[in-house]
Order: C-alpha cells, then structure tokens, then sequence
C-alpha cells in the first residue's frame, strides 16, 4: 500500500493538513506517518460514526485486540499492516496507541471537562500520544523531541478544538470547558442551539488566545538540530498559527460556519516549513 494508495483511498486526502505538511518527504518516509495519521483518524471518528455507545465501544475494543496483534506482526486490518513494519523499525512502544485509543473510549463516557487543565490533559492522552509515534517513526528518539512532539500534537488538538466548535455542537458535543462557559457567563443550551452572542464571540476568543500560547510554547520546545525530520511539525504549526488568525479576522463567528485554509495556502506554508527545519 503505497503514500499515494492511501491518499487516493481518502485515508490523507488531498487538502488535508496532513497531505501537504508531509508532502516534502521521501516516500520511505511519508508512507508510514501517512498511515499512522489514517489510523488515528479512523479512529477518532468513531464515536460521531455510530450513536449506539455500545457499538463503538466494541469497535474500539476491537481496535484494541488488532494493536495487540501488531506484537506478533499479524494485524488484520490493511492500515496496522501498512504501519507495523515502521512500528517494528522504530521500536514504537505500542502502549502509545493504545493509550490514544483509551482517549477516544473516554470520550464515549465524557465529553464534558470542568477545566482547562482537564481537558489538555485529555488532549495530550490522544493527539499527544500520536504525535510522540509520529517523532519516533520519523527517528527522533531524544527525550527533548519528544516532549516537543507531545506539546505540539495537543496544542494543535486545541487548535481544532476550537475550529469544529460549530460542528461538534451540532452533534450534540460540547468539549469548551464548564468554568469557562461560566467565567463568560454562556450557558450550554446557547451553544447547542447555535446561538450567537458577544459572551460567545469572547468565550472562543479565550479559548483560541488559549491554543495559540499552547502552540508558542510548543513551538519553542523544538530541539536544535531535528533537521528535515521537523518539517511536518513546523509546518503543521505554521497552518495553525495561520488558522488561528483567519478565526481572528473573522471576529470568532464559528457557530455556523468552519473556518480552514485553502489547499494553495497550505501548500505554501508547507514549502516554507521546509526551508525553516533544514
């Protein structure tokens, strides 16, 4: 299965983030981070796929029982296939993916967080997890880099967080924090019926004022000396940081509409990561 097979299969379709900050590797290299993000995109859409907890619980369970298999190198499924030769190579521990995958299975029993701190804590156990395998497949094994990979996957998470609020909102899903619908004085039922307001313009404004000094300080975690290895991360933060202000421009009015980049824009920032990580 080959970076394009899975790109043309829909599991890093073109537009995507992912598609154009991995864009500028070797092949060698792009296949398995490709297939690592198809993965965990397949998986985190799980609980919004089905509406029986049940159900997706037993399709995590099953998830669960394939990463097990990846121990012996008889996983089932074409994706942990694709990926676990580069698993194998870069000695992955695969508690790391089953601790993302504890992630979304909380998330089937909790989606609301009574704190900043808790719900970065939830971020870091996902996307921040997946972010450390993405380090070592791209062979960076430092202590440093993979703190600076965990910081950048969960900031980026917030990043999104607050650019799906709309979208999470109409399936039902609030994941802002309760103190912070307090301190604005925003009540849950505003947001579930899409409701726009100044209180909810400020309540998102925090909460990407939040995500960008999340990714300030990611950002000056990375390790001197990463090299090419750090072009997807630069240029994934680039997009954010670009995201972020495109949210700014449009004074927060996220309720009804999703905010993204065009694919010519991320292809530059793309190119222009590239020459920042060599």
């Amino acid at each position: 299965m080959t970076s394009e097979h899975l790109s043309t299969a829909g599991f890093a379709p073109r537009g995507t983030s992912w598609y154009y900050a991995t864009l500028q590797l070797p092949p060698a290299q792009r296949r398995p981070l490709l297939a690592l993000q198809a993965w965990w995109r397949a998986v985190r859409n799980i609980p919004h796929s089905v509406t029986d907890v049940g159900v997706a619980a037993a399709k995590l369970a099953w998830w669960d029982l394939q990463i097990g298999q990846c121990r012996d190198g008889r996983p089932d499924h074409p994706l942990l296939l694709a990926l676990q030769p580069a698993l194998k190579s870069a000695d992955v521990p695969l508690e790391l993916l089953l601790q993302a995958l504890a992630q979304v299975d909380e998330g089937l029993r909790q989606n609301r967080w009574l704190d900043w701190q808790g719900l970065q804590r939830h971020l870091g156990d996902g996307p921040g997890r997946v972010a450390r395998v993405s380090c070592l497949l791209a062979g960076q094994r430092t202590t440093a880099a993979l703190d600076y990979a965990q910081a950048l996957g969960t900031a980026l998470a917030q990043v999104s967080l607050v650019r799906d609020v709309g979208r999470d909102l109409r399936r039902g899903l609030i994941f802002l924090p309760v103190e912070a619908l307090a301190e604005h004085e925003v009540k849950a039922r505003q947001l579930l019926d899409g409701t726009d307001s100044p209180p909810v313009r400020a309540l998102l404004r925090d909460a990407a004022t939040r995500a960008s000094a999340a990714l300030v300080v990611a950002d000056a975690r990375r390790p001197i000396g990463m090299g090419p290895a750090a072009r997807p991360a630069v240029a994934l933060s680039a997009m954010a940081h670009a995201l972020l202000r495109e949210m700014e421009r449009e004074n927060y009015a996220l309720l009804g509409q999703r905010i993204d980049l065009t694919p010519t824009r991320k292809l530059w920032l793309a190119w222009r990561a590239k020459r920042a990580a060599s």
